[in-house]
């Protein structure tokens, strides 16, 4: 297994994109794979708190500071690992001004060359801290839910995603069975007629359980795996696993300086 890596986005906020990605990453790691979670919401950070992690000491912004190694940051936390950003959104501006490069370039090569999959928590939209995580990624995984607006914003990403080479398996449809939704039928001929074939991957349904696991701390594929939210999610993370139309070869090496150059380049507009 070569280490893969997939931005999990969504063109506006909401459409619950955090806990998509805290579950599918625990998923991923029922099945075997060593999962890395990295935090790229910068300024408004949540996924430690999705994870049930709710002490932060170091964060990724120490790591992007030059004052910390990336190994400090990280947290452990049903089977898989977790890099947070924590809290300190005042400090975003200041810390990519002033970022360092090279610990950048380790960090990065650090949490690959330790994952078969880094998912990046992209934040919602289009701003700095998002196309550093979509930069960063060779994969993404695009999270709308099931109505006019959020599929145009996500129309939006996925066009954003291609300028910066982010490869886009297909469409996540979460919520599923909210009113005033659009059937997936309808989602796929949207998007077969604007992008070409981005298909729906999953679609995972409204559940109440969800909510009862974020209140817990707890991600709801531990919480309550019978439930119909966890079913298809552990669907879709066997979907990611496999790896037999990837448009890619994941080879270790290539993967690392790749990723790394992208990241570097999203956060100086210069190449690496």
């Amino acid at each position: 297994m070569k280490p893969r890596s997939i931005s999990i986005a969504s063109g506006k906020g909401g459409t619950g994109k955090t806990t998509i990605t805290a579950n599918l990453g625990v998923a991923l790691g029922a099945l075997g794979k060593k999962v890395t979670i990295l935090d790229g919401d910068l300024a408004m950070a949540n996924l430690a708190i999705v994870m049930g992690i709710h002490h932060v000491k170091t964060s990724f912004l120490d790591v992007l500071a030059g004052k910390v190694d990336v190994s400090s940051a990280i947290c452990e936390n049903y089977g898989i690992k977790v890099v947070p950003t924590g809290f300190r959104f005042e400090d975003v501006h200041e810390t990519l001004a002033k970022f360092k490069r090279e610990k950048v370039e380790k960090a990065v090569k650090e949490l690959l060359a330790e994952s078969d999959f880094l998912l990046i928590d992209a934040p919602a939209g289009i701003q700095d801290a998002t196309i550093v995580s979509m930069a960063a990624a060779r994969e993404m995984l695009p999270v709308c839910n099931p109505s006019h607006t959020s599929l145009v914003d996500v129309y939006k990403l996925i066009r954003y995603g291609n300028l910066l080479g982010a490869w886009t398996r297909g469409l996540v449809v979460n919520r599923v069975g909210k009113k005033a939704e659009i059937p997936t039928s309808e989602i796929e001929q949207f998007m077969g007629r604007t992008l070409g074939n981005i298909p729906v991957l999953a679609e995972i349904p409204e559940d109440s359980k969800v909510q009862e696991a974020e209140l817990e701390g707890i991600p709801v594929v531990v919480y309550e795996p019978d439930c119909k939210a966890s079913v298809a999610i552990n669907e879709l993370a066997k979907f990611v696993a496999g790896e037999a139309d990837l448009p890619y070869a994941p080879q270790e090496a290539r993967d690392l300086n790749e990723t790394t150059r992208r990241i570097i380049q999203a956060l100086t507009g210069r190449r690496a």
